[in-house]
């Protein structure tokens, strides 16, 4: 019989309790802790007890109770940090987070820690635990499953497990929110589909396993090893841009807010109005990076469609997204503002990092005239 430990850590959300009030059920009128997950979860326990021959031991922390809504980058730091402070003493972890920012969370840890050699699962619930109709246990039971996946290749790194889907922090997108499938991969496919079996996509996961161990650093068996960068400065804008869009909202942003990088959901493949670029300029000018995506759900932003895209491409305005989440981008973005804060890199080195590949978050595409 073979023993692992599991590290449950809650940061409340839906799979917890916090739900508006008129929606809870007389049963659930306290928030489930740790200690509850651990009891539902027990029967699960005794079954891999008998197939796998697996002792399974769960110890539970809190991070925060929060609604996800309600998440902020320090509890992204504090997340971090409590992964680090118990790796050398857990052989997993396990995360449940509410589901309107969990895709920002995949995203920002999977960007602060390089390069884990254990599983960090995150996941969740549509309904609560304890009410009709919740997928809590079902959610809760299949990060279980994947924690302890005793095949090869194993399973490391950050990945959310999901209704039927195992994805890549990454590439974390919620979808809905009726389904029990609430997320899906964004702009590529998933490790693998979890039902009644697990059913892993070797080639995807051998992909997601590649990003964890470089030429600068190998995986990390033990927590001095680990290669953490826990910062992110989020003074970034977001925006959408509408026809009319005055290109003098990229000035008055930073001259009064202190904003140190933009987010520009545009048209078609990153076509910004040639009316904005005046405001492109201006921040090309001040070496404040603005990262530019599509409003189209499944486009890819790449300034290599259309002229105003090609403009902004020719004298270097903005960087294309490609086909990043918008998860992925706002992390990513404020995780390399943080190290330019601290004088680790520069603009330019911003500029050339947000359209490489560091976690599996992009692929750059290349679009040739017929």
């Amino acid at each position: 019989m073979k023993s692992t430990s599991i590290l449950l850590i809650t940061t409340g959300g839906t799979i917890a309790g916090n739900v508006a009030e008129e929606n809870k059920g007389a049963t659930d009128e306290k928030h489930r802790s740790g200690k509850d997950f651990k009891e539902i979860i027990e029967p699960t326990l005794n079954h891999f007890k008998k197939k796998w021959k697996t002792e399974v031991e769960i110890s539970d922390q809190e991070i925060c109770d929060v609604d996800s809504s309600d998440i902020v980058p320090q509890n992204w730091i504090d997340l971090v940090n409590k992964i680090v402070s118990n790796y050398d003493d857990f052989d997993s972890f396990i995360i449940t987070h509410g589901t309107n920012t969990m895709g920002y969370t995949c995203s920002a840890l999977s960007f602060a820690i390089a390069n884990l050699n254990k599983p960090v699962i995150i996941t969740g619930s549509q309904v609560p635990s304890g009410l009709p109709g919740s997928d809590a246990l079902t959610n809760l039971t299949n990060a279980l499953r994947v924690a302890i996946w005793p095949y090869d290749p194993p399973i490391k790194g950050v990945v959310a497990v999901f209704g039927s889907h195992i994805i890549t922090g990454t590439r974390l997108k919620k979808n809905t929110e009726f389904d029990y499938d609430a997320f899906q991969p964004f702009s590529s496919f998933s490790i693998g589909r979890i039902g009644r079996i697990i059913n892993i996509n070797k080639h995807n996961l051998e992909k997601h396993l590649k990003y964890l161990e470089t030429k600068d650093y190998n995986r990390a068996l033990t927590s001095d090893k680990l290669v953490v960068e826990n910062e992110f400065d989020t003074r970034i804008v977001s925006i959408t841009e509408f026809p009319g869009m005055s290109h003098e909202i990229f000035k008055s942003l930073v001259d009064h807010n202190n904003i140190k990088g933009f987010i520009l959901r545009a048209f078609g493949a990153g076509d910004a109005s040639t009316n904005i670029h005046p405001g492109l300029k201006y921040l090309k000018e001040n070496e404040i990076p603005i990262v530019i995506t599509t409003q189209a759900p499944n486009g890819n932003s790449n300034f290599q469609v259309n002229q105003p895209g090609k403009d902004i491409a020719k004298d270097e305005l903005a960087i294309p997204a490609f086909d990043m989440s918008i998860e992925s981008q706002t992390t990513k973005l404020a995780w390399l503002l943080s190290k330019k804060k601290n004088g680790k890199i520069t603009y330019e080195d911003i500029k050339k990092q947000m359209i490489t590949d560091i976690r599996g978050e992009i692929n750059p595409l290349t679009e040739y005239s017929q």
